[in-house]
């Protein structure tokens, strides 16, 4: 339980993640806004067709995710709890019926970007979650399973 409520509020509260996709057949790694969907299984992410990474945001392409929390001064940098996340992409535009919710989400969390949801050269990217890490600190870590990404969404 505690590791569910951890996950959910790395999740809920953290506002980037770190995303590494591959781009030509080499690995790049990109910083942006999220905001996950109702049951956690997936992540949406905004993100302008100008950007390096954006170009291995392709249907079907494998990412990784980190979400972390701050590391301040003071913390052991090893005691810093942190999510991985892996999983596809699932390509998605304006005429798709979802595309209304996964904006939703998104703007639930970040309302002051509604203008920017508006501009030709950024789009949403849905990041479907496949499994994961959780480590809680050093020494303590868990599997995100299948059954553990059905039991976020309880």
């Amino acid at each position: 339980p505690d590791q569910l409520a951890l996950t959910r509020a790395l999740l809920d509260h953290q506002r980037v993640l770190s995303l590494a996709l591959i781009v030509d057949d080499a690995p790049v790694i990109g910083l942006l806004p999220f905001a996950a969907t109702a049951g956690y299984r997936a992540l949406v992410v905004h993100a302008s067709r100008l950007a390096r990474h954006t170009r291995g945001l392709t249907h079907g392409a494998p990412f990784d995710a980190l979400v972390h929390e701050p590391a301040v001064e003071g913390v052991d940098p090893l005691q810093v709890r942190r999510l991985t996340l892996r999983g596809e992409v699932l390509a998605i535009d304006a005429s798709m019926p979802l595309h209304a919710q996964f904006r939703a989400a998104y703007l639930e969390k970040f309302p002051e970007a509604e203008p920017i949801t508006q501009l030709g050269d950024f789009a949403f990217f849905v990041l479907r979650v496949t499994g994961g890490r959780l480590v809680t600190g050093f020494g303590g870590a868990a599997n995100l399973t299948d059954d553990t990404l059905d039991a976020l969404g309880r």
